[in-house]
């Protein structure tokens, strides 16, 4: 029996072992190590992130994203309050990578740790006297603080944003400011763009198809109106926020075929010229400056970025793109290294089974590049006015999943982050979830409370976080007729979006027939 025992004890053993070297047989990448620890960190896991990015500088000291990894780990550092820690991590960055592409993160990340470990030591050497008893007793008074400023919160917004009105002239349009402003609405965001084949305001006297309705010339002007609007919500005591265009800020470009980006088609297997703006392209920013410029010298409140500020999975191949991916990197950028065993979905569109290392690694260089775009602009916008605030649009996707953000859109909240913004407004559509993810209504909902939930644990201050509550019925992806959601259905998704906090929020897109008015109180009052 004894004999038995050792001999069932042996082949365990053996076993265990065999099925350990097979485990340690399939050794990952060094992208799937990199990205393991990036999906630790965006759930907050710093420590095990911390952990992850170590493991690759140890495993994989040639590749690339080492430099990554160090830049991550202050960033992990600093989430964890070690400020200390996170500045000699940020220092050595610069130090040993002077040239990486995350320099000016890693200079903000010193000057971050800095700042916080300075209140830190500040809040620690705050007395607090307490007087005595006697003293309490004829005085009234307690304890004598001395309290520290703290960083100004954002204000919390009640938005309405306009895609078209049905009004006629611009009485109508104060109307339809007054109504809103009884039902609770304190902010308009205001579509100043005007795409070919969009709804024209029926109050301006068009002279293009296509362009913007404030005075520039770098684009095609409509019709001025900005001022009068501007004018009328500002009368009626709410703030207008203009709502603009990037990369399909196409209008009056015709005869410049380089200034649009170029696509890949998955299908003939070329590359194809694109619907957007070649933002690579030093013309192309120029232009796109220069109507930031002329936006903020009117009288807004702020802008918001349309959701156009994305790069595809097969945008953007052009020469300038190109030829700034291959300076930092050494390669140039092709089909062929970044997309694995693409297919053609029942939609007729194009996706990858799967993507290789390098394939992550141009689409968060993208993604930076459009943030780095993003700043300038609104540093060209607050030329004229220092006091306007940013919002930008992001994809609910780019919330929820780090790795789809950044394939489908090259857009994650983490890297929208390092831009500062005011807000940071999430298209959460419900509907379009039901749709493109064939989902039931009770899913959709919740998975934007979800979305909420994570939004405002990154970004921290609720009210920072707009959440964008579509209130049309989105059977269809295009804008045939309007048939409204239940209004009990916009309140149920409100209940789980505040149930998360409170958060901003504007209603996509605005209809007077819409009754907002009965929703007041589920912001006014929530917990």
């Amino acid at each position: 029996m004894k004999k038995l025992r050792v001999g069932f004890f042996l082949i365990v053993f053996i076993l265990l072992s065999l099925s350990l070297v097979q485990g340690q047989g399939k050794s990952k990448t060094a992208g799937e190590v990199y990205n393991s620890a990036l999906e630790l960190f965006y759930k907050g896991k710093y420590q095990e992130a911390i952990e992850g990015f170590n493991q690759l500088i140890q495993s994989f000291p040639d590749s690339k994203l080492v430099s990554y990894s160090h830049y991550m780990i202050g960033q992990s550092l600093l989430k964890m309050e070690s400020y200390e820690e996170a500045v000699r991590k940020f220092e050595f960055y610069l130090n040993a990578f002077p040239d990486g592409d995350r320099t000016r993160e890693a200079e903000q990340g010193v000057r971050t740790s800095k700042e916080r470990l300075k209140i830190k030591k500040e809040v620690k050497e705050t007395v607090v006297e307490a007087p005595k008893k006697e003293e309490r007793k004829t005085t009234g008074e307690g304890p004598r603080v001395k309290f520290f400023p703290e960083k100004k919160k954002a204000r919390r917004r009640i938005c309405a944003q306009f895609s078209y009105i049905e009004g006629k002239t611009l009485d109508d349009l104060e109307k339809r400011v007054k109504e809103l402003k009884n039902a609770g609405v304190d902010t308009i965001i205001f579509r100043v763009f005007q795409n070919r084949g969009d709804r024209m305001y029926r109050f301006v006297s068009p002279r293009y198809e296509e362009g913007v309705f404030f005075k520039t010339d770098h684009g095609q002007v409509i019709e001025d109106i900005l001022e009068k609007v501007a004018g009328i919500v500002h009368r009626n005591g709410l703030d207008l926020f203009a709502w603009i265009t990037t990369r399909y800020a196409t209008y009056g470009i015709e005869g410049h075929p380089e200034y649009r980006c170029k696509t890949y088609n998955f299908e003939t297997k070329k590359m194809e010229i694109g619907r957007g703006l070649n933002l690579f392209h030093p013309d192309v920013l120029k232009r796109l400056e220069g109507l930031f410029r002329d936006l903020g010298r009117y009288p807004i409140d702020g802008i918001l970025f349309q959701d156009d500020l994305i790069l595809r999975h097969n945008e953007d191949f052009s020469l300038e793109a190109n030829r700034a991916f291959m300076k930092e990197y050494g390669y140039a950028p092709h089909p062929d290294i970044f997309y694995i065993d693409p297919f053609k979905s029942e939609s007729g569109r194009y996706y990858a089974r799967a993507y290789s290392e390098r394939f992550w690694t141009w689409a968060s260089w993208k993604n930076r590049w459009l943030m780095n775009v993003a700043k300038q602009l609104m540093a060209a916008a607050r030329e004229s006015n220092p006091n306007l605030q940013f919002a930008v649009n992001l994809y609910f996707e780019s919330v929820l999943n780090h790795r789809n953000g950044l394939a489908w859109f090259s857009q994650t909240l983490s890297e929208a982050m390092e831009c500062d913004f005011d807000y940071y407004a999430i298209m959460a559509y419900h509907r379009q979830a039901m749709k493109g993810r064939d989902i039931e209504l009770k899913e959709a909902i919740d998975l934007m409370a979800e979305v909420a939930q994570r939004a405002i644990q990154s970004v921290g201050d609720p009210s920072q976080v707009m959440m964008k509550v579509w209130i049309l019925d989105w059977k269809t992806n295009e804008a045939v007729g309007y048939e409204l959601a239940p209004l009990k259905e916009i309140e149920e998704i409100l209940t789980k979006i505040l149930g998360q906090g409170e958060v901003s929020l504007a209603f996509v897109p605005y209809l007077h027939q819409f009754p907002l008015h009965q929703l007041k109180g589920k912001w006014s009052v929530s917990k």
